[in-house]
């Protein structure tokens, strides 16, 4: 199984790349996270 092998969420500060975004969406709606990433990455 998936989660079992691999794990799907990065930890936090771990990717260091400019170009990258973490986002807790647990409590966000699609839209609401679709507005942080186009903000973040200026869309």
């Amino acid at each position: 199984m998936t989660a079992e092998n691999h794990r799907l969420n990065s930890l936090e500060h771990e990717i260091k790349r400019a170009n990258y975004i973490r986002i807790n969406n647990t409590n966000l709606s699609p839209e609401d996270v679709a507005r942080m990433v186009k903000d973040r990455f200026q869309l």
